[in-house]
């Protein structure tokens, strides 16, 4: 199965070089929903061996584990707990109970993966896969890493398409990461079977989701505050899946770690990894300069207006 199809989506050079172009649909496209069922079912269709979801506790899986639900996939979740001797419980604990509550609820059993990121990063696994898939960010390449330990066909629930407000020029525009663009490349160089890209897997999804009411409606203004698509996505998620699902809460009020215990907010997993391996806090300081320099390689960001974008990909709208 192709990692992305027909390869609407490419990403190529690096760094301040880092492009990507996005053809346009073929077709009128759908509602979001109605991408995700269609996308999910040809994947669940040409998948080769046993089916498996990475289950964050983000919205995003937790939206594509109702979507396989719905469809009556046969599917184990993946939860992947990040250990290490720095800290008395899961450094993702955070982001993974909502993980856990979501199999408890539907009762499934996911297959759970205790990952040592401190032995990761101190062999420098870490920093050689990050090279090996130009990502900077140890976060994805110790997600890569434990992804590629599951035996099956493995889904990622990975970000829709991903908007910013530029602050600058008061103008939305796409982002498109060359760090995350790096799950592409860790299936392609380790020949690994599954779909890294669901939520962006169709140039179809692309413009569904742009075109989103709520999505319209956050680009015109009318969501005064709002600088990007995280705490509007759990609307489009829920347009025509009658799914239900939890928003992000972003206004903290007072401490953050009892703020993170009582809301659901847009976490990455990896919150207390950086306060414990910080430049000014590491437990292990001579590994400090590889990893930070190392931060300053792969950051490739491409952005596009939104209106641009949506225009030249509406070619059969």
């Amino acid at each position: 199965m192709e990692l992305i199809k027909d390869n609407y989506l490419r990403g190529s050079g690096t760094g301040a070089s880092w492009h990507v172009d996005i053809d346009p649909p073929k077709r009128k496209v759908k509602s979001y929903f109605e991408e995700t069922l269609e996308v999910a079912e040809y994947m669940y269709a040409n998948k080769t061996g046993r089916l498996h979801l990475l289950l964050s506790g983000g919205l995003d899986s937790h939206y594509v584990f109702h979507v396989f639900k719905r469809l009556k996939f046969d599917f184990t979740p993946v939860i992947i707990r990040f250990v290490g001797k720095h800290y008395h419980t899961d450094y993702n604990f955070y982001d993974t109970r909502y993980a856990f509550e979501l199999c408890q609820n539907h009762n499934i059993d996911p297959l759970v993966l205790k990952f040592d990121f401190d032995e990761f990063r101190s062999s420098g696994e870490c920093l050689a896969l990050q090279h090996e898939v130009k990502c900077s960010s140890w976060g994805i390449a110790a997600v890569l890493q434990a992804a590629g330990m599951v035996d099956g066909f493995t889904v990622w629930g990975n970000d829709p398409p991903y908007l910013r407000l530029n602050e600058e020029t008061n103008a939305w525009e796409l982002e498109e990461e060359e760090k995350i663009h790096s799950l592409l490349r860790f299936y392609s160089v380790r020949n690994l079977q599954g779909c890294p890209f669901l939520l962006s897997y169709t140039p179809e999804m692309m413009l569904s989701f742009l075109l989103d009411p709520h999505i319209v409606d956050l680009v015109n203004g009318k969501y005064p505050g709002k600088k990007g698509t995280n705490s509007t996505k759990s609307y489009v998620f829920n347009n025509g899946s009658d799914f239900n699902m939890p928003h992000y809460n972003h206004d903290i009020v007072g401490n953050v770690d009892e703020h993170i215990k009582k809301h659901r907010i847009k976490l990455h997993g990896w919150e207390l990894v950086q306060r414990i391996f910080g430049p000014t806090t590491s437990k292990d300081t001579s590994l400090d300069i590889d990893y930070y320099n190392h931060k300053k390689l792969y950051q490739g960001c491409y952005k596009e207006d939104y209106y641009k974008l949506v225009n030249r990909l509406s070619i059969h709208q």
